[in-house]
């Protein structure tokens, strides 16, 4: 891979993840659980990345629990808030 196409994608998933940690700390549930789903796509892409780049063996394998984790993460979150949220009511 080009060392200036590496720089460039580590860069832009820098800007992402930061954005994704924007909308992570803002009040709403709602903008939480995005920042969280954007934020391990972020960090499952970056761990390709450098897998391929050091050859680590193993680097698409934690990508992949990581791109499974995400969202099971994010849909038990919603429930646990559900049911709080019907228990107020």
């Amino acid at each position: 891979m080009n060392e200036y196409v590496l720089y460039f994608t580590m860069f832009a998933l820098l800007i992402g993840a930061l954005s994704s940690l924007k909308l992570c700390f803002h009040k709403n549930t709602s903008n939480v659980l995005i920042g969280e789903g954007l934020m391990a796509i972020i960090i499952a892409t970056f761990l390709v990345i450098l897998s391929a780049e050091f050859n680590v063996s193993f680097g698409e394998t934690v990508a992949l629990f990581i791109l499974v984790a995400g969202p099971v993460g994010t849909i038990a979150f919603s429930k646990v808030m559900k049911r709080k949220s019907e228990n107020i009511e």
